[in-house]
């Protein structure tokens, strides 16, 4: 069990691991976070989780405290603490500490870097099965493209989702399109084989494992169609799946009371999932 964290410019065992009563990102959200998998040293995206981070850190006028090269090595030092083989490491960013106010206006701050990691079981990876789903009406800030600590709405879904026996939930807009699920990117495969994901609207996040797989997909000469999608085309679909960074490409075989491909896991979605783990396994 993982017992020792970075915050702060410290390593510290988790008992003794403690923001101030006065951060911003405990007062508001006013933080950034990504979450990076890692297997035997070798990092899932490293490199393409570091630059959203920094976009979503721009977008809220935070600057990193430190070097890239600086939070890797701090980063690999948490792990090796740590003796963690097969995990995830968690970083957040908050703004700083500063008297509560809305306002960060004028304030000079140091920004707050935390750093964990969990460990996960050893068959995490072979763990493949079909899972279910529900839909609920999108009820999140505008800018769910910047990846906040803001999560409210977020840990409200996946919960009524937990609650109802399922394993994710999928937010559906105004206009009842399918924007993403609470802590994932949402597909969907038609009868022509083809990959159908939402575009980088702004109304997404610009998931590091769904630019990952739609790769995976171009190099196998899959097609993909990046667009917006029904909630009807969603539970008429051939497959449906979801992506995410701790989930990698997870088939969902029911919807509501609706079932997606007679409950059974789709060939493209199995394919999908083993050219991402594939190609995760030389991407260091």
């Amino acid at each position: 069990m993982a017992k020792i964290s970075y915050v702060d410019g410290l390593y510290l065992h988790y008992k003794d691991s403690k923001i101030h009563i006065e951060d911003r990102g405990y007062h508001f959200g006013d933080a950034i976070y990504e979450v990076v998998m890692f297997n035997e040293g070798i990092f899932f995206d490293y490199d393409e989780h570091i630059k959203r981070l920094l976009r979503s850190l721009k977008s809220l006028n935070i600057t990193l405290p430190i070097s890239c090269k600086s939070l890797k090595i701090i980063i690999k030092n948490v792990i090796k603490k740590n003796k963690v083989v097969f995990g995830s490491i968690y970083i957040q960013v908050s703004r700083g500490v500063a008297q509560r106010n809305h306002s960060y206006k004028n304030l000079t701050l140091k920004p707050i870097i935390i750093i964990s990691v969990t460990e996960k079981n050893n068959d995490y990876l072979n763990n493949f099965i079909g899972v279910s789903a529900i839909t609920l009406n999108d009820n999140r800030w505008a800018r769910p493209d910047i990846k906040t600590t803001q999560l409210l709405p977020n840990i409200l879904a996946k919960t009524i989702a937990d609650e109802k026996g399922a394993y994710e939930a999928i937010f559906v807009d105004q206009d009842d399109y399918i924007t993403e699920g609470s802590s994932s990117n949402i597909w969907i495969v038609n009868y022509d084989n083809e990959l159908i994901t939402r575009n980088l609207d702004g109304q997404i996040l610009s998931g590091i494992t769904r630019n990952a797989v739609k790769n995976c997909a171009v190099q196998n000469n899959i097609k993909i169609l990046e667009r917006k999608f029904l909630k009807d085309e969603l539970l008429t679909a051939k497959e449906v799946f979801l992506t995410s960074a701790t989930s990698f490409v997870t088939p969902i075989v029911k919807i509501d009371n609706s079932s997606i491909n007679n409950g059974l896991i789709g060939e493209l979605s199995c394919s999908l999932r083993e050219l991402y783990l594939k190609a995760m396994k030389t991407s260091n």
